[in-house]
This record gives C-alpha cells, structure tokens and sequence, in this order.
C-alpha cells in the first residue's frame, strides 16, 4: 500500500483505532497499490513459529536525544523489564542520535548478536529500508516504531496518526485565526515520515482557509534550543506573524523564548503535552495554544506487546494505529504534573510508582 492511499485509509471519516487494526489483520489490496508494486500483493499481517521464552530483543533506538525519545525508552524498559520480566533474557539498544547512517550500522550490528526480534524506530525512511529487509532475510521479525521505512518488508508498524495531527492543528489554526492571517512553522527532523505526515496534513487542512498564507516552515528537530533560533530568524524577517505551528512541545517553547526575547506577544500555536512545555505555559496565562499528545507512551506500549503476539507465534496486523488526546490552554491543569520533571509527558501508561522512581523533581 502506498503512503497516499494509507494516509487516506487512516483519515477516512469514522475511521478509529480498532477498526484500523481490524482491517489491518487482513490483506488490504488496493488497484493503486498493486500497481505500484507491480501487480504482487501483499498481506497485511505476519506470523512466525512460535518459540519458547525467554527471548532476546534488541532495538535500534534513534538515541535519548530529546525528551519525547526519554519517555518512550522509559515505556521499552517498563514494559521489558517489568511488564514481560521473565519473557525476555537480553535486552540489546543501540542509540542512533538521529544519524541514519549509524542507525544502519546499528542494525547489523544487532542482527550479529542473533536477536529474536527487532524494534527499530527508523530515523530516514529511504536509508533505513535495505538494512530492514536484511533482517527480514534473516528471520528476524522486525516492528517499526512510530517512523516507517520506505517499502514493506516490515512485519509490522505501530505509529500515531501524523497525517491527522497535521489535519488538527491546521483546522485549529484556521478556525482560531478566522480564516486570516500569517503563519510560520516549526517541524521536526526532515526525512522522517513523523515530520512529512504532520506537515502534509497541515498543509492539507489549512487549504481550506485561503486568507491565510504560511510565511515559511522550517524543521526545527523537536529541539527548543534549535526551534528559538529558527524562531529568531522568522521574527527578524516577518513583521506579521499571526500564529505558530509547532510539531510538538518542545520546539513551542523554543518559538516562545524567542518571541519573549524579542519582546513582541506570543501568538496563537499548537504544542503537545510534553511536561517541560507545560511548566511554561503554566507561567503565562494569556497563552491560546491547541495539544495534541505525543504518545511516546502507547507507541512503546503496543509495539512491545506486539514483540511478544509475534514471539508467541500469533498473527498480528500489518498497521496499529495508537491513540492520542487533543486539549487546549483551558486543561493545562488536568495534564502539567508540577511535582515530575521534564521529560514526563502527559498522555502515559507506566505505573505511579515507575514515575515517582524516575520522573519526581529532584527536591
């Protein structure tokens, strides 16, 4: 299935997590995609035989380098350690701090160590894809975390739905501004299909307001150091800047540092429920900003019980879509914890206990 006809599955109206996971467990065949592979199918699902526990997994992590990746290491070692304990004999994690190259390289390094599986959260989309169907070659069933590979010789995807994020935040946007204004965005890490499905569905949104104009977007790596300095550069060029639309959190508040800076008010922007972001929103309360969740969490969650569905010789579908919320300013209180650091995020499933041990500020 090609990237427009899935993006057009997972944003058809009606249209929710367990009908998506429903249809995955089949084979989907649509006459584009058959084209587009010339005339072979495909199916949707994967299984293997079954093996006995304990079992070796490794992940080729893009690194902890930001506090997005943190949470959803924080959810791989919750789920591995605790969770599934006595499933699991090794755990091996490389770190590719977003160099696609070294991710590669990461992989075969994995693959060496004779893993029973392997999740990977893929940091190109194109550069990623040989190293993945080597795996595949090897008989190590491979799940693909939040960002996807060019191709299909996955086993399986798990991810948020980006391209609807993007449609959110856009129509926000639009309907916060009256259908009028100019804007600037911030993306995250250019060639990840992450950052491509958010700019997409934005764009595709805000086609619908023809009186506002996007002055320029820039990726800005979901980095607020890196965000404030793209953000400085746009209020220098751009007298007029009626809202912001930031892929997430922290490149927000690197977009609010810069405005407050330059001493000019913070327009309307979207963000996400990263707690770092919310301790300072919750310091200004004048601020009109829209959230859609991250959910780092769910995506660890569900991958690694896929790890296990697979291991255990169970056919799982080819696409899991996970969950997220969307708020606004109005809720800040229910999702900020004050009382945890940075890089907690609001929309989670790890224990209160897990949290207090590895997320409570340091008195």
């Amino acid at each position: 299935m090609n990237d427009d006809k899935l993006d057009e599955l997972m944003s058809a109206p009606g249209m929710d997590r367990a009908k998506f996971i429903r249809l995955g467990a089949i084979t989907i065949i649509l006459p584009a995609a058959a084209g587009a592979l010339g005339g072979r199918a495909f199916a949707a699902g994967s299984m293997r035989k079954a093996s006995k526990p304990p079992w070796k997994i490794a992940r080729a992590g893009e690194g902890d380098v930001n506090d997005w990746v943190i949470f959803l290491s924080a959810h791989f070692d919750y789920a591995i350690k605790h969770k599934y304990k006595n499933l699991f004999s090794d755990y091996l994690l490389t770190a590719a701090n977003f160099d696609p190259t070294k991710q590669v390289s990461d992989v075969e390094d994995l693959l060496a160590q004779n893993p029973d599986i392997l999740l990977i959260e893929p940091v190109s989309e194109g550069l990623l894809a040989g190293a993945v169907a080597k795996a595949i070659a090897q008989g190590v069933p491979v799940v693909l975390v939040s960002t996807r590979v060019s191709g299909n010789t996955w086993t399986t995807w798990v991810s948020r739905n980006n391209y609807k994020d993007g449609l959110l935040k856009g129509a926000w946007m639009g309907k916060k501004l009256n259908g009028k204004g100019n804007l600037v965005a911030l993306m995250g890490l250019a060639g990840t299909s992450y950052a491509n499905d958010v700019w997409r569905g934005t764009q595709a949104s805000l086609k619908k307001y023809p009186g506002i104009k996007i002055l320029e977007m820039q990726h800005a790596n979901w980095s607020a150091p890196t965000a404030k300095k793209v953000t400085e550069s746009f209020v220098v060029k751009y007298p007029k800047i009626d809202g912001i639309l930031s892929d997430g959190g922290q490149m927000a508040l690197g977009a609010v540092q810069a405005f407050q800076d330059a001493g000019r008010s913070i327009p309307p922007l979207t963000a996400d429920d990263w707690n770092g972001w919310m301790r300072a929103a919750s310091k200004l309360p004048n601020l009109q900003f829209y959230a859609v969740s991250g959910s780092s969490g769910p995506i660890a969650t569900i991958a690694t019980d896929l790890a296990v569905q697979i291991l255990k010789g169970q056919k799982v579908a080819k696409y899991h879509e996970a969950p997220f919320k969307t708020w606004d300013q109005t809720q800040l209180k229910r999702w900020f914890r004050p009382n945890l650091s940075d890089p907690y995020w609001g929309f989670n499933e790890l224990p209160a206990w897990y949290l207090a041990k590895h997320f409570a500020l340091k008195k």
